[in-house]
């Protein structure tokens, strides 16, 4: 048996495909194939399924699940249960993302690796621990396609690297990589693309700014002073360095003095380099700078390593000091002696003057005070840390956000003691990227190890308890560091805090208003309060107009949950079922591809409000997210449809079609939903049902693009049942109509058909219009039409062109349909490529596919020239041997039989060029 999760959940047994239908099943058989040959502790099974709360009957449930699981896997003694917990007895070979790992870290055969991989790992389990599996896998998958992007010619490396980059802008390393990678192809000008749409995502999404690294390799670009070593990766000559400030002149000091001045860490200071250029720049100039950030972003270090080197440095740690003692605290510290008729805001700036600089540490919980100091220490250059602002007249603020994921990877594994993995990427992205968060980290990964680490992550607040000793209190766990900053906060800021932390992700002000405002916090004052806690560093950017809350933060809030928060909880399943239905119905208009964007954004979201929503929120999250699911091929959100409405919906229906179980399809739709006909036609129309397809086609009135789904549903029939002029007719009336709505995806829709329809009468105008179909279709991420205008371009130049060109094009759908993850139209596609194959002379493997792929019906057209193909490979091979490949293929099934597939297209193309 196979389990494959590196893309859509598989399983292949003995005899092809199983289907494995409950989601709960899918999840226990995929948490034991990621131990396959170990046990999974019950505790941790039940943890998985019923991860907040319990029902007391879960072992008895998780025992029933385990029973249905062995019937429908078919193998006696595959699923064993012992006193350490259930174990899936199958080699680890056997697994694809256990494979994968293995050929990534032990024997690092990056290509073989790659091979494997078909697309997000493990989508349709959103919780952990899968969660964090699927962070693991991304990053070890980047990290391959890096490295062997290196080992490939420029033009290879290119195609390697560009859809993986595209897809994530932010993605650093693999920006680099493709930069360097069209830098030695001598694409100076597609490097340059390649660094400013990086550099314009990391800012528009992560509210960052990019990387030294990344400047630094723009700046080389654009002067002519770049270099590319083997591996692709730019290197650019060492710019000039900024002239460091010196600080004013001032009395000297001794060493000794200094040295007690400003904190003293022994450890290294790494990856705020740019920062520290940035302050230093901002204090070589008299007057106030503040270092804003969230507690434990490295504001205090920063401000140390950055003016250590300087003599004459007033060092005030407000920590412990109340706002009444603030004053008292300040003139200590730089050496003013106040007179008790002296007035002390006088004496203390008197004796400031003679500072280079003033740090006040620590002034989140004595702003007012710091605020009325700063003013009279005017001409004086003060450094102020804090969570917030002080809102002074003439104030620069430094923003202090989370580290870069390299210096973040680079901080863990130097505290730690390990080596860079993909576990460690993981960690510091769970952590928020936050110094202090992962040094604390650091501590237990070299007790508990880095797996382990990773596993309680979720129990951070917690587990990372074991601060420096000597440090901070409110800095020796990270409890203590999250509970500081609440505990600064009034009453409505908090309790707003607390509601905004039921988003899963962004969030816009209006979603905040809708979702946080009740009769005890008024909406009016949402945005107030919200600016607020920007302002303070609880709350983040998100993009333009878009906020989030660190997870750390997120997690301290929701530890109490109370009618409060569970009010907003389904306030927030309310707001977003009806944000859904408003994307919904952009998804029928010209800005589609914004609108899908804005779902992609939206789905951590959307799928917390359907496992908090009511029966409601759930059916119409299931049928608002309808068109998105099977248009974009997003299986984890057709999956909805088996918890609403009882199972019987398109989305449930939409599912099983996709996964090639059409039998359950048809059972799942109910023709009270509106949205059944089409997918009942879609069952009809892969099953050569002619009327009936043509039935359900017709009955999709309605809106316009609804109706052009309907015509090319019917356009298609008509096609392949040979009444093609019919099916032309009705293919020109649905671009017709389609161009009147704008809509990117039914125009694509419309020319797929009609491309369709003309595959005969007139292939370049059907090769052309598939052409555009696919283009339109892939600005919109609608997968189905991308994939479904490749195959239909391959399938009519293998008929009438060039069978070499229709291979090498071959290779671009099945990355399409693995990418898709539709079972039943990937099965179709590849009953296109056995006549290929059989044309380009690669016989056996052939026989090989067309045994091992489900029967299926299809039209008379087709089958004609399925048993041409078939005839000939028996002629030139012989009886005996295509008995044998029959024999082989049926064994192996059809998704190993696919790889096999893609190498002989690989080998042919090789043979072909030589």
């Amino acid at each position: 048996m196979l389990v494959r999760m590196l893309g859509p959940f598989e399983v292949e047994g003995e005899n092809g495909p199983v289907v494995v239908a409950g989601a709960s099943q899918r999840a226990v058989l995929a948490l034991l194939a990621l131990r396959a040959g170990r046990p999974v502790p019950v505790a941790e099974l039940v943890d998985a399924l019923w991860p907040d709360d319990p029902p007391v009957s879960a072992r008895n449930t998780l025992q029933s699940h385990v029973a249905r699981l062995r019937s429908r896997l078919g193998a006696p003694g595959l699923i064993n249960h012992g006193p350490a917990g259930y174990c899936l007895d199958l080699p680890r070979d056997a697994v694809d993302v256990l494979r994968f790992e293995f050929l990534v870290r032990g024997r690092r055969e990056d290509a073989a690796a790659i091979g494997l991989w078909r697309g997000a790992p493990l989508a349709e389990f959103p919780g952990e621990p899968f969660r964090g599996v699927a962070a693991r896998l991304v990053a070890l998958h980047r990290g391959a396609l890096v490295r062997h992007a290196g080992t490939l010619a420029p033009a290879d490396a290119v195609e390697l690297l560009r859809e993986p980059s595209g897809a994530d802008s932010c993605w650093e390393d693999g920006a680099v990589a493709l930069a360097g990678a069209f830098v030695a192809a001598g694409c100076r000008g597609e490097a340059l693309e390649v660094l400013r749409r990086h550099a314009d995502a990391t800012v528009d999404r992560l509210g960052l700014d990019p990387s030294d690294r990344v400047r630094r390799v723009q700046q080389g670009l654009l002067r002519g002073t770049h270099v590319v070593d083997k591996l692709g990766e730019l290197q650019v000559w060492p710019e000039r360095a900024a002239q460091a400030w010196t600080g004013a002149q001032v009395a000297p000091e001794n060493q000794r003095d200094r040295a007690l001045c400003v904190p003293l860490r022994f450890s290294s200071f790494m990856g705020r380099e740019s920062e520290q250029r940035q302050l230093a720049r901002l204090i070589a100039e008299p007057g106030l700078v503040s270092v804003v950030g969230p507690g434990g972003v490295g504001k205090t270090r920063l401000v140390a390593e950055t003016v250590r080197a300087t003599p004459g440095v007033a060092w005030v740690d407000a920590a412990d000091v109340r706002e009444a003692d603030f004053l008292e605290a300040v003139a200590v510290g730089v050496g003013a002696r106040v007179a008790p008729h002296d007035e002390p805001l006088a004496v203390i700036a008197e004796a400031a003057a003679g500072r280079a600089v003033v740090v006040l540490d620590n002034c989140e919980h004595v702003l007012g005070a710091a605020a009325e100091l700063v003013e009279a220490l005017r001409g004086v250059r003060v450094v102020v840390t804090s969570q917030e602002s002080l809102r002074a007249d003439g104030e620069r603020v430094l923003r202090l956000g989370p580290l870069d994921p390299q210096a973040a990877r680079r901080l863990f594994c130097e505290r730690a003691r390990v080596v860079p993995s993909g576990v460690v990427g993981e960690i510091v992205e769970r952590l928020d990227l936050l110094p202090l968060a992962i040094e604390l980290a650091a501590v237990q990964a070299a007790a508990l190890g880095v797996d382990e680490l990773a596993a309680r992550l979720d129990d951070r607040l917690d587990l990372l308890d074991r601060g420096r000793r000597g440090a901070d209190p409110r800095h020796r766990t990270l409890r203590a560091v999250v509970e500081w900053s609440f505990g600064l906060l009034d009453v409505a800021s908090a309790r707003l805090l607390r509601r905004l932390a039921v988003f899963a992700g962004a969030f816009t002000v209006a979603a905040a208003e809708a979702v946080a405002g009740d009769d005890r916090l008024p909406r009016t004052r949402v945005a107030g309060l919200l600016a607020g806690l920007v302002d303070r560093s609880l709350v983040v950017r998100h993009g333009p107009g878009r906020f989030r809350l660190l997870e750390t933060v997120r997690a301290y809030a929701l530890e109490q949950v109370d009618a409060e928060v569970t009010a907003a909880q389904q306030r927030h399943a309310a707001a977003m079922a009806a944000a859904a239905e408003d994307l919904d119905a952009r998804m029928r208009g010209v800005d589609q591809a914004a609108t899908v964007r804005e779902i992609d954004a939206l789905l951590p979201d959307l799928r917390l409000a359907f496992t908090r929503g009511d029966d409601g929120v759930k059916a119409r999250l299931t049928a608002a997210m309808y068109r998105y699911g099977y248009r974009c091929q997003q299986y984890e959100v057709l999956a909805w449809g088996y918890s609403a409405s009882s199972g019987h919906n398109a989305a449930a229906a939409t599912h099983a079609w996709g996964r090639g179980d059409l039998v359950e399809a048809r059972r799942r739709a109910s023709l009270s939903d509106p949205l059944a006909h089409e997918v009942l036609g879609d069952v009809a129309l892969v099953e050569c049902d002619v009327e009936t397809a043509l039935t359900h086609y017709r009955a999709m009135t309605g809106e316009p693009v609804a109706r052009v789904s309907g015509m090319v549903g019917e356009a298609l029939v008509l096609a392949w049942s040979g009444r093609s002029d019919e099916a032309v007719a009705l293919g020109l009336a649905a671009v017709e109509l389609a161009d009147s709505t704008g809509n990117p995806g039914a125009r694509a829709e419309s020319r797929y058909g009609l491309g369709e329809a003309l595959g005969d009468l007139d292939p370049p105008r059907a090769l052309e219009l598939l052409g555009e179909a696919k283009i339109l279709a892939a600005a919109v991420d609608d997968r189905l039409f991308q994939a479904a205008s490749g195959t239909a371009a391959v399938a009519i130049r293998s008929r009438h062109g060039d069978p070499a060109l229709a291979l090498a094009a071959f290779r671009d759908v099945l990355r399409l349909w693995r990418r898709a993850g539709n079972t039943t139209l990937q099965a179709a596609a590849l009953r296109n490529l056995i006549v290929l194959l059989t044309r380009v002379g690669e016989d056996e493997t052939a026989m090989l596919l067309d045994a091992a792929l489900p029967p299926a019906r299809v039209y008379p057209a087709e089958a004609a020239r399925l048993e041409r193909a078939r005839g000939a490979a028996r002629e030139r091979l012989g009886e005996a041997r295509v008995a044998e490949l029959t024999r082989r293929g049926e064994v192996l099934g059809a998704a190993r039989v696919t790889e096999e597939a893609a190498r002989s297209i690989e080998a042919a193309l090789t043979r072909g060029r030589g």
